[in-house]
């Protein structure tokens, strides 16, 4: 693991050290503006006091972000789908006795306005599937499911960098930043450094990680070893990574809002896209109804939603800090707008969105957002 990247400060969070420095202004750069609005909410120790007032936070960073207008334009990009754990991605609320449901990793190829008026592009969890089958968890999968599909074969698909330039004619050369909401199962080094002799996939990219990913890859605990790859960033130099201590405006319509929980670095990447509202990309949750259970077309989470009081059905792989993940989500769900699929529905893009599969009959999603591809894509292009 190379050193990181010198970081912006924005003070103690909740389960970091008690050495940290206390709150201070957010040195970043000028095109980009540190949210201690959001972050100093969880400061807060005392859970229940702690969602409350995240919720709170969430609903006014709302309306002032909504009113700064949308990014410039914004691509989805269906990935392969893959297979997860029912029990993981109902945590608590398994719809019946299927082992595995099916989800499908998508990217997405955003253009916005940075804070210095210059365009800039992100692209957003372009997944390489055939590294993250390397992944503990998935080699486990693969020898219950599917022994034939190996690596090697998995790679032979076209991979985001591919489909960026066959689907949108986008040159991978120009995108600015790469992020991902978390580092689950990914591995950077093609992307940033190449391998095997070929240059890196976006020679000019800088990746966008909270510090915490960072230290977590520094040293894994048993829990986190199935879903990490411990050699993700080996070898990527220092300075193609700016490490975030918390929530940021990258610019105009867009913003990577710290949601810890599912990991303590997790981060949601909140856009405005032009004609259908404001989104977060989010891994919280499998589904958009996860985040309105009692409007489920899934029984169990209905009734699980009920019996016990809770707003938000978790995605439950790797709990780091469970009430954490919950107050995550409720602050998902305050800042984005509703409806985009239906009823009161908050407007949560799914990173990896549950697809109907004969892996699971009965379950799906009786919410579906369609496809997102609003304004213009224009600097990046080929």
């Amino acid at each position: 693991m190379t050193s990181r990247a010198p970081r912006a400060t924005v003070g103690a969070m909740p389960r970091d050290s008690a050495t940290r420095p206390p709150l201070v202004p957010a040195a970043l750069p000028a095109e980009r503006r540190a949210l201690p609005e959001l972050d100093d909410g969880w400061r807060e120790a005392r859970p229940g006091f702690r969602l409350e007032d995240v919720r709170a936070r969430g609903e006014a960073f709302a309306r002032r972000f909504k009113a700064d207008g949308p990014v410039r334009g914004f691509r989805t990009i269906d990935l392969l789908p893959f297979p997860y754990p029912v029990a993981f991605g109902f945590w608590q609320a398994p719809p019946n006795r299927a082992k595995y449901l099916l989800m499908r990793n998508r990217c997405n190829l955003v253009e916005f306005e940075d804070w210095s008026g210059r365009a800039r592009t992100l692209l957003v969890n372009p997944s390489e599937a055939d590294l993250s089958a390397r992944a503990g968890f998935f080699e486990q999968a693969r020898r219950e499911l599917t022994p034939f599909l190996t690596p090697e074969v998995v790679g032979r698909v076209d991979g985001p960098a591919a489909r960026l330039r066959k689907r949108l004619g986008v040159d991978p050369a120009k995108i600015d930043f790469v992020t991902f909401d978390h580092l689950h199962v990914q591995d950077l080094r093609r992307g940033l450094v190449g391998e095997g002799g070929r240059p890196p996939l976006y020679p000019n990219a800088r990746l966008l990680v909270n510090r915490r990913e960072l230290e977590t890859l520094q040293r894994l605990h048993p829990l986190q070893r199935p879903w990490w790859i411990a050699e993700a960033l080996d070898g990527v130099p220092a300075d193609r990574i700016v490490a975030l201590e918390g929530s940021v405006s990258l610019g105009k319509g867009v913003a990577l809002v710290w949601t810890p929980g599912h990991t303590l670095g997790n981060h949601s990447i909140v856009f405005h896209a032009g004609g259908r509202g404001v989104f977060a990309i989010s891994e919280n949750g499998i589904a958009p109804e996860c985040y309105e259970p009692r409007a489920s077309g899934l029984r169990s989470v209905r009734e699980h939603a009920a019996r016990y009081g809770v707003e938000v059905v978790m995605n439950g792989n790797a709990l780091e800090s469970a009430l954490s993940q919950y107050t995550s989500m409720v602050l998902e769900k305050s800042i984005v707008d509703r409806g985009d699929c239906g009823g009161e529905i908050p407007n949560i893009y799914c990173s990896s969105p549950l697809v109907r599969s004969p892996l699971a009959w009965g379950i799906g999603p009786k919410y579906v957002i369609a496809p997102i591809d609003t304004g213009v894509i224009a600097m990046s292009l080929a």
